[in-house]
């Protein structure tokens, strides 16, 4: 039962990042400061070389989802695909949500969120992109963090129009 109120608790969480970041892309699309400056909807075919500029922001204080975040960022910082970057410039934003699957036993999993957002500045509103939802043990922690690192790269290949 515990473990549902966990789940229902996190995908409550992805859902109001979605809405909160697809309301504010509906209100900056609204202003006329917006329209002049409308980002282009037209995908092009992945690119050979990129680099892609990404920042981890992790709210959790469970030991497995701090190992998935911390497994994350090594491969990003390895990766000659993505540049780890609290600079502000263009970059992919992960907001990533953890939090223990049964918290009598912390060290059985835990349960996470990922939303993948675009921000072309500190002071500019977050464009939604991904995101998903799942769960991850100790032992799987570093299979995981290469799925979630593969997705990043999924989108960054998908919308790398954006940071043209």
């Amino acid at each position: 039962m515990a473990f549902v109120k966990k789940m229902q608790t996190i995908i409550l969480g992805a859902l109001v990042l979605s809405l909160l970041a697809c309301t504010a892309f509906a209100a900056d699309a609204a202003s006329p400061a917006a329209k002049a400056q409308k980002l282009p909807d037209t995908p092009k075919a992945p690119q050979v070389s990129r680099n892609t500029v990404v920042s981890i922001s992790h709210d959790g204080l469970d030991d497995i989802g701090t190992q998935l975040v911390f497994r994350l960022k090594e491969l990003f910082n390895k990766s000659s695909l993505f540049d780890l970057s609290a600079k502000d410039e263009k970059k992919m934003r992960l907001v990533i949500k953890t939090s223990s699957e049964f918290p009598t036993r912390p060290e059985m999993g835990s349960v996470y969120s990922v939303v993948w957002t675009f921000s072309s500045g500190e002071n500019v509103l977050n464009h939604y992109l991904a995101s998903e939802s799942g769960i991850v043990t100790s032992a799987n922690v570093a299979a995981a963090a290469e799925a979630l690192a593969g997705r990043t790269d999924a989108a960054a290949a998908k919308y790398a129009y954006l940071f043209e």
